[in-house]
């Protein structure tokens, strides 16, 4: 229409142009082909020329509009169809959301092929199959995700990852991911979903060996993944139990950081004493640990460690008195080890002031064992005995009463 508005202007123009230049001598054009000759006035001529010429431009865009109107045809057909495939794919992607999932799947397969982005029609209806219970269905999208647009193989991959997991594939879900390292080493999504199959399969090896970068790179929430070095470093060590060689092979591929945890020492302790073992380093490791940081959990299993040499375990003991003189854990390992050493009268004080500063069941009962088995006082043994029992009792039904309440 603007172009037709000028097109006029133009004519009127060039018509009042010619007007004025004739208009002191019209002067004459004559057109002449064989016997027919045209003459009329330079005004005339000049405006039939311009109308000619304007005519011509117009039909001449006309025949051009015809000539392509069969590419526009399809060129607006196609376009109804790429909009009609994107509503169908916001449409599908809200059923998903809301959880009609087989209205997602239908409605996000629906003219896929005009999509611009059929990758992601594709993924998100195998997330629909998925949640549907139709595994070979997601694996059919998956594997038309990848013909569609084979260079994002790693978000296919990590999709695929992800779905076989949700659904307890962990094999297949540790393949996909393993592939997918080859490929990526540092990619940080598949790191977290490889430390996710290792504790679902319990593989407790491959899992410590991840870990470090787990940590180091922060892939996880703190509270997550403590639990998750937890029982992954347990588990590390109880493959061992039963060989002090090989648990102490274990506990040197265990982090530093990780070999400070009080809990994790209490437990190699405990594998270790299966493992009928009065190992040297696991002494240094209970003493270098209370040398950082006091724990009475610790010092307590380091009155039960039966060290080669008492005497020397008890030098190396009672240096702790200068700081935790009234420490009753502290109190009773080195009653504990006053019995190893045989040094009867010392264990006695050791036990009774641990007593006297918070009496605990343990203290009485190793009291009582003292006094009945080596200091012949049967009427006291008799009566930490008692003490002793009562506590145990007192003890449970504070943890029953604890367990209720957490309940």
């Amino acid at each position: 229409m603007f172009k037709l508005v000028v097109g006029i202007l133009s004519l009127a123009v060039i018509v009042l142009a010619a007007i004025l230049f004739v208009q002191k001598d019209p002067g004459f054009v004559l057109v002449k082909y064989g016997d027919f000759s045209v003459e009329t006035s330079l005004a005339f001529g000049i405006i039939a020329v311009a109308i000619a010429a304007l005519l011509i431009h117009f039909i001449f865009r006309v025949l051009m509009s015809i000539w392509n109107l069969p590419g526009a045809v399809k060129r607006q057909s196609k376009s109804r169809r790429y909009d009609k495939s994107r509503r169908s794919l916001n449409q599908g992607l809200i059923d998903l959301a809301e959880g009609r999932f087989d209205q997602a799947e239908s409605n996000l397969v629906k003219l896929v092929e005009y999509s611009e982005s059929p990758l992601v029609h594709y993924l998100a209806a195998a997330r629909a199959a998925q949640l549907q219970g139709k595994h070979d269905e997601r694996d059919s999208y998956l594997k038309a995700a990848h013909e569609a647009r084979p260079e994002a193989g790693m978000a296919i991959g990590v999709t695929q990852a992800e779905l076989q997991l949700a659904h307890q594939q962990l094999e297949q879900s540790l393949a996909t991911l393993t592939h997918l390292r080859g490929i990526a080493p540092r990619h940080n999504h598949v790191l977290r979903l490889l430390a996710r199959v290792y504790f679902e399969l319990e593989d407790w090896q491959s899992l410590v060996e991840l870990l470090p970068d787990i940590r180091k790179k922060k892939l996880l929430k703190e509270s997550i993944l403590k639990n998750m070095e937890g029982k992954s470093y347990r588990g590390f060590l109880a493959a061992a139990k039963g060989n002090q060689q090989a648990l102490e092979k274990a506990w040197a591929k265990i982090p530093k950081a990780s070999q400070t945890d009080a809990d994790l020492i209490l437990y190699y302790i405990k594998l270790s004493n299966r493992a009928s073992s009065n190992s040297s380093s696991v002494e240094q490791l209970i003493i270098k640990s209370l040398d950082q940081k006091w724990d009475n959990r610790l010092v307590e299993a380091y009155g039960l460690f039966k060290a080669i040499d008492p005497n020397q375990q008890l030098r190396r003991t009672e240096k702790w008195l200068g700081d935790y003189a009234k420490n009753e854990y502290l109190l009773l390992a080195l009653g504990r080890i006053c019995i190893r050493a045989r040094l009867w009268g010392k264990a006695q004080s050791y036990l009774e002031a641990s007593i006297g500063v918070n009496a605990m069941a343990a203290s009485c009962l190793v009291l009582a064992k003292l006094l009945g088995d080596q200091l012949q006082e049967n009427d006291k043994a008799s009566q930490y005995y008692k003490k002793g029992l009562q506590l145990c009792l007192s003890e449970e039904a504070e943890i029953s009463d604890s367990s209720m309440t957490s309940g």
